[in-house]
């Protein structure tokens, strides 16, 4: 279980709306500094900068989508070692299979409760090594 609290999460999400709802639940219910990437192309650059304890991708976005990017961030030594959960609407179960074992936190299916969401994105924190 990771030493400390669970309180800077940086959300790559192409879509506004799902951004406002993301960025709502964490802040204003679980109390968390949240970044929002909207461009999966500019990620890597923008997680250094904002050194998040854990990143939350979409699944699917334009130019790159989440498992791309994930396996870019993985390559890279400032944001290899981040734990990433994946929010997917449509993910079949071999693919998330295939992340987890790529080292993957979690996943988190669409549509979520926006009242839920701290709660599940601490119950996959506290999992961690």
């Amino acid at each position: 279980m990771p030493e400390r609290a669970l309180n800077r999460i940086c959300y790559v999400e192409d879509d506004e709306d799902i951004q406002r709802i993301v960025r709502m639940s964490l802040e204003r219910i679980g109390k968390m500094a949240v970044s929002v990437v909207s461009d999966p192309t500019k990620a890597i650059e923008a997680i250094a900068a904002f050194k998040p304890d854990l990143v939350m991708l979409d699944w699917m976005m334009p130019a790159m989508d989440g498992p791309t990017l994930f396996k870019q961030m993985k390559t890279r030594p400032e944001t290899s070692g981040l734990p990433v959960v994946f929010i997917t609407a449509k993910a079949a179960q071999r693919d998330l299979d295939e992340l987890m074992a790529l080292g993957a936190a979690g996943t988190i299916s669409k549509p979520f409760s926006p009242k839920d969401l701290p709660d599940q994105l601490r119950a996959i924190w506290t999992k961690l090594p």
